[in-house]
C-alpha cells in the first residue's frame, strides 16, 4: 500500500508538469523545452519571497505563481509571437535557447548554491494518517490536492468559461477563430501564462520536498514524458501518462537502482514513441522528420 501511495504522489507531481506542456501545445503546437527552466524560475521566486517575508507561505505562493504567469506571457509576446509565421521546428529551437538564457539568468541572480526552502516552512505539520499503517506528509498531500484541483479545474474551465471556449477554438483552428473575432495572441499568451504558473507550483513543491538549484531543470523536462505518452493535446491523457511514468520511476528505484530511476521517464518515453508516437489519447497527426 505504501508503494501505491508513493506512485500516486509522484504521478500527481508529473501530472502538474505534463499539463503545462499540453496547454502550450494545444494552443500553439509548440513543444516547450524551456518548461523545466520556467519551473526553476518560479521556485526561486518562491524561495526569495519566503526568505524576504520571514516564511510567509501564502505570500510566497502568490508571488511565485504571479511572477511565473507574467514571465510566461512575456515569453509568448517577446519570443514566440514574432516566430508565429515560421515552421514549428523554429519555435521548438527557440524554447531551447530560451531555456539556456533563463538558466544563465537564474545562476547569475541566485548563484548555483543549493537552497532548501523547507527551512522556512518547517515540516508543514507532522505525518498525516491516510490509511491504517499508511501516512503521508503534508507537502505530499498538497501535491496530490493541487494535481486533483488542476485535473478537475482545467477541463471545467475549458468547457464552461468564455476564455476556455476561446482556448478550445484556437486549439482546433486558429485561423477560423481569428476570423470569428477571437484575439488568438491573447489566448496564446494566457496559455503560456497558465502553463508557467503550473510549472512554478510544481517547482515550489519539489524545492520544499527535495532541494532548489539551477540544475533541477531536468526534473521539469521529465514532465514531457507523461504529456507525450498520454497525448500532447489531451489533458486526460496526461493523467494516464503520469501514472505510467511514476510507476516506472518508483519501481526502477526500488528494484534496480536510483540512478536508473532518473532515466526511467525517458526510457518509457522511447518505448511510447516506438509504439504510439501521438499518445494514448492524442490525435493522430502527420509526423515530420526534423
Amino acid at each position: 500500500m505504501n508503494l501505491l501511495v508513493v506512485i500516486l504522489i509522484q504521478a500527481s507531481f508529473y501530472a502538474l508538469l505534463g499539463m503545462g506542456y499540453v496547454l502550450i501545445y494545444r494552443a500553439t503546437r509548440v513543444l516547450n523545452l524551456a518548461h523545466g527552466d520556467l519551473m526553476v524560475f518560479g521556485a526561486y521566486v518562491f524561495f526569495q519571497t519566503l526568505a524576504a517575508s520571514g516564511g510567509n507561505l501564502t505570500l510566497a505562493i502568490v508571488a511565485a505563481a504571479a511572477g511565473a504567469a507574467l514571465l510566461g506571457a512575456l515569453v509568448y509576446f517577446g519570443v514566440m509571437r514574432p516566430l508565429a509565421s515560421y515552421p514549428v521546428a523554429v519555435g521548438v529551437l527557440a524554447t531551447i535557447a530560451l531555456g539556456l538564457v533563463l538558466r544563465t539568468l537564474v545562476t547569475l541572480i541566485w548563484t548555483a548554491q543549493t537552497r532548501y526552502p523547507a527551512q522556512f516552512v518547517g515540516q508543514l505539520g507532522g505525518p498525516i494518517p491516510l490509511l491504517p499503517g499508511v501516512t503521508i506528509s503534508a507537502i505530499d498531500l498538497m501535491i496530490v490536492a493541487a494535481s486533483i484541483i488542476a485535473m478537475i479545474g482545467f477541463p471545467v474551465l475549458l468547457r464552461l468559461s468564455t476564455v476556455g471556449i476561446e482556448m478550445r477554438g484556437v486549439a482546433e483552428n486558429a485561423v477560423l477563430a481569428a476570423q470569428r473575432g477571437i484575439n488568438i495572441h491573447r489566448i496564446n499568451a494566457l496559455s503560456w501564462a497558465a502553463a508557467a504558473m503550473m510549472a512554478a507550483v510544481a517547482g515550489m513543491f519539489f524545492s520544499i520536498k527535495v532541494r532548489l538549484g539551477p540544475d533541477i531543470w531536468y526534473v521539469g523536462l521529465a514532465g514531457f514524458a507523461p504529456a507525450l505518452i498520454g497525448g500532447m493535446d489531451s489533458l486526460r491523457g496526461v493523467v494516464i501518462g503520469a501514472v505510467i511514468v511514476a510507476a516506472a520511476e518508483v519501481l526502477a528505484a526500488l528494484f534496480i537502482a536510483p540512478q536508473v530511476a532518473m532515466a526511467a521517464p525517458f526510457l518509457v518515453l522511447l518505448v511510447a514513441l516506438w509504439i504510439r508516437p501521438w499518445g494514448i489519447f492524442g490525435s493522430r497527426e502527420q509526423l515530420e522528420r526534423i
